[in-house]
């Protein structure tokens, strides 16, 4: 009987184990996020004393606020050296690396709350600089399917980013309202 039951809990314990493998030969959607996570597993460890061994497993999750701040922090820290060998350059630098104070996606709108690192990025009010700055949040960002609009503030205050950037208030920017940033400080 003892012998019966390890071999149903074997079988068991692999179809469990090969369910993961199917799901990940699904192909996922397109808003997904590839994780690694891993854990012990005593049927793929060759020695069960060895308690640190682990192992990976690979698993999609909906795309997350963090993604996105993780998406900015990378950006505001600039091109690396090697890409900077390769020709990238960009409006962002080491001296913007801390431009992020909060992130939060909202109805596809992602509001981008900024520390006031105006004279840091002081070539980025110019007709090019201002538009290199659009372009490289905006299409790091959209290339996310949950993000099709962005707004920008300082401190809080889209009006404050607005005026730096001398552009005004108006639909495109959500006339400047302050209060979708409250989720982000």
């Amino acid at each position: 009987m003892r012998r019966f039951m390890r071999t149903l809990v074997a079988g068991a314990l692999c179809l469990v184990a090969a369910l993961p493998a199917i799901a990940a030969d699904q192909p996922p959607a397109a808003s997904m996020l590839r994780l690694q996570l891993w854990f012990s597993n005593d049927r793929l460890n060759p020695d069960p004393m060895d308690c640190q061994a682990v192992f990976p497993v690979e698993r999609w999750v909906p795309m997350t606020l963090g993604v996105a701040a993780t998406t900015l922090r990378a950006l505001f820290a600039g091109p690396t050296p090697e890409e900077t060998a390769a020709g990238y350059r960009s409006v962002f630098s080491p001296a913007s690396a801390d431009l992020l104070k909060g992130v939060h996606i909202r109805n596809g709108t992602a509001y981008i709350d900024l520390h006031d690192l105006s004279q840091a990025l002081s070539g980025a009010t110019s007709s090019c600089g201002a538009a290199e700055f659009q372009a490289q949040v905006s299409r790091s960002l959209q290339h996310y399917p949950s993000i099709k609009h962005v707004i920008y503030a300082f401190e809080g205050q889209p009006r404050n980013f607005y005026e730096w950037r001398n552009e005004s208030c108006g639909p495109a920017n959500d006339d400047c309202d302050p209060r979708p940033f409250g989720a982000s400080r």
